[in-house]
């Protein structure tokens, strides 16, 4: 069984965290910082009409971006649509549907997966619904479930208007297996939601963290309230009004035929795949650039098209606004849009959706303002968020250049003033990413896996940092300091509870921080609550089961495989990691969970994991010396080079690392290595 740890967006999902598992554009689903390109503070934007207008002058870019050589080295194909003004500027395909025979796109017949776009024609779906009185958005939406109740711990409704804008509450958001065999059974949409139903554990509408499960829960939404299937719904309410006569969200073996190759990474064929459920409302959609050209047009023109309406336009309007942001300066998501890359927006106001599945990736972009829209399919996941985020960019520094702006006023805000957001957060939808806030005089030091920032005040709860890049935080309803969001689109960061360290602990030991934030983590709940024994060794078990919870996704339901497991507190955590390809077990058919595990072991199951779960590669080698097993080699690398160790490792006066790969890891070692990374 092959699945994706996380979905990063179904934008991230397939390459970002894959737990052979396989997502949500993995890589985190980080948008880095861009100096050139950051966001301005100050004056407001001008919102003159620029933008595209002639078609040959935007033919003449769009042909100049993909002939730039870093574009050409990854490209294997892409469409791509700009529209604007009531009119289809460019529709143009690029590269090939197919390397190997040079098939060359077909605007209006070449289909692409285009994964989680999906999402905008559910929360269509699901406006067209509010519109008719038929669906009540601020009502429990277990009022219209058919067969099943969403477990709900909090007391207050979740509604589908916290499902369209990702404020679920829920503990789990994303499914590992979302893709499958074509020939295998279909797996229905009602059966999916029932078998991985989540349970709201936090207040729905409190928090944004992306949310796959929700979108399909939308979509069932939409069958029980409509009495038809999703997919029969969706082609009749919105597909064929708009005369998308090419779009399709179930996969047959006649569009198999019509759909481009996808491609890896490295650029080899991917076999064509269905998704699961066979429908999927949050990533199944498969269509052509000219199918999307209609789509854009109708959403730029109030929902309609050719006099046929899809939406009334205040709704439409509804659904292109940010309904969920963490601070009213920092764009956020709306009804089934984002926003990926704010620091390129250059004053405008831009809504987005993208998708990432296996092979594919997509993109559209709208600025409602001005009327403008562009969109890209991409089969293969060759770089495909670079070309993406470079081709959002380029079109905006070429349309609507960055206008000059006034320079940031900052607060001279005391540091005694600032303690008060000081703390540890924690990526609500991959835990294993955290800051440390430290405040400082007029502002903050935030410390996350890029390194350290210096962020400067510029309003109550509001900071930027010197790339223009803006950070926030956010109150619950008690007036607590409970959210952090920075530099990591798809989702918050929730405040880590202070925490006592352990009797055996010193305050000054090297391991201290290690340690605290392993129990600020909730990882060691299973462990002696007094000692923590820093210098005994960790056993296998113990490893995983600290190491799995840190990749947000609920454990594995499945029978216990490894016999001598059975009895293990960490149990379904080792079933998880078997699932994922992450552990292997011996040739026995053992576990031995309660053996020692050997520094290099850890070392190739954190590296595995990083791998096929976020999509992070060994980047650099660095000389090793004393002895490492040859099967372990490539492991210990990664590690090291990442600098996921503590202090028991360091460069001699050449250089190498000692990383003591075979003896047994002491617990200390272990608390060290999972805090510091991703």
């Amino acid at each position: 069984m092959t699945f994706k740890i996380m979905n990063v967006p179904r934008t991230l999902l397939t390459s970002a965290l894959i737990f052979s598992l396989g997502l949500f554009t993995p890589v985190l689903y980080v948008v880095k910082p861009n100096v050139a390109s950051a966001q301005s503070v100050g004056a407001s934007a001008s919102t003159a009409a620029l933008g595209p207008s002639d078609p040959q002058e935007v033919a003449a870019f769009m042909d100049s971006f993909f002939a730039r050589p870093e574009v050409r080295a990854a490209l294997a194909g892409a469409s791509v649509v700009i529209v604007n003004d009531g009119k289809v500027l460019l529709n143009k395909g690029y590269g090939y549907a197919n390397v190997e025979t040079k098939e060359p796109i077909d605007q209006s017949h070449t289909l692409f997966r285009l994964a989680s776009i999906s999402k905008t024609f559910t929360a269509m779906a699901v406006m067209q619904l509010a519109e008719q009185g038929k669906l009540d958005l601020d009502l429990d939406v277990n009022g219209y479930l058919k067969g099943m109740k969403i477990a709900n711990r909090t007391g207050s409704p979740l509604t589908a208007r916290d499902l369209m804008t990702h404020t679920s509450g829920f503990d789990f958001t994303d499914i590992p297996e979302d893709e499958g065999d074509p020939d295998g059974p279909v797996y229905r949409l009602d059966t999916f939601v029932a078998d991985h139903m989540p349970t709201v554990i936090r207040k729905p509408g409190e928090a944004f963290r992306y949310d796959n499960y929700g979108y399909n829960l939308l979509g069932y939404l939409v069958e029980c309230v409509s009495g038809q299937k999703f997919e029969d719904y969706i082609q009749k309410h919105i597909f064929k009004p708009l005369g998308m006569d090419n779009s399709r969200f179930v996969y047959t073996s006649e569009l198999a035929a019509k759909l481009a190759t996808p491609y890896d990474a490295s650029g080899e064929p991917i076999a064509q795949y269905t998704t699961y459920p066979y429908n999927s409302p949050d990533g199944g959609l498969m269509s052509t650039s000219g199918d999307m050209a209609r789509f854009m047009l109708a959403e730029l023109n109030g929902g309609k098209l050719d006099n046929q309406a899809v939406l009334q336009e205040k709704t439409m309007q509804a659904m292109e606004q940010y309904s969920v942001s963490i601070h009213p300066d920092i764009p956020g998501v709306g009804y089934g849009f984002e926003s990926s890359f704010p620091n390129f927006n250059n004053g405008q106001f831009v809504i987005d959706k993208s998708g990432a599945g296996s092979g594919f990736q997509s993109q559209q972009w709208l600025l409602p303002k001005q009327k403008t829209g562009l969109f890209i399919a991409l089969n293969s996941a060759k770089d495909a968020r670079k070309i993406r985020s470079l081709l959002f960019q380029s079109f905006m520094d070429h349309y609507f250049p960055k206008p000059i702006t006034s320079p940031p006023s900052y607060m001279n805000t005391l540091k005694s003033e600032l303690q008060y957001l000081e703390g540890t957060y924690s990526d609500l939808r991959l835990p294993a990413w955290h800051y440390e806030v430290e405040a400082t005089n007029g502002g903050l030091l935030v410390t996350d896996a890029y390194g350290v920032h210096e962020l400067k005040q510029l309003k109550d709860l509001l900071f930027i940092d010197d790339t223009g890049r803006l950070a926030a935080f956010k109150k619950d309803d008690k007036g607590r300091i409970a959210y952090f969001e920075y530099n990591k689109a798809d989702s918050w960061s929730e405040r880590l509870p202070d925490v006592k360290l352990y009797a055996d602990v010193p305050l000054d030991s090297p391991y201290a921080k290690d340690i605290r934030y392993l129990r600020q983590q909730g990882l060691l709940e299973r462990e002696d609550p007094l000692n923590f024994n820093p210098e005994q060794s960790i056993t296998r078990a113990q490893f995983i089961g600290w190491l799995i919870p840190t990749f947000g996704i609920k454990l594995s339901e499945e029978p216990i495989m490894f016999k001598d497991t059975m009895n293990s507190p960490y149990a379904a955590e080792i079933q998880t990691a078997l699932e994922g390809f992450v552990v292997t077990g011996m040739p026995n058919g053992t576990f031995e969970p309660n053996r020692s595990i050997t520094r290099e072991e850890a070392a190739v199951i954190l590296s595995r994991l990083l791998q096929l779960g976020l999509g992070i590669m060994p980047s650099a080698e660095v000389q090793l010396k004393g002895q490492t097993d040859a099967w372990a080699l490539d492991g210990v690398q990664h590690i090291v080079a990442s600098g996921y160790y503590g202090p028991e490792v360091t460069p001699d006066a050449d250089g190498a690392f000692d990383y003591r790969s075979k003896q047994p890891m002491l617990r200390q070692e272990a608390a060290a290595m999972i805090h510091r990374y991703p």
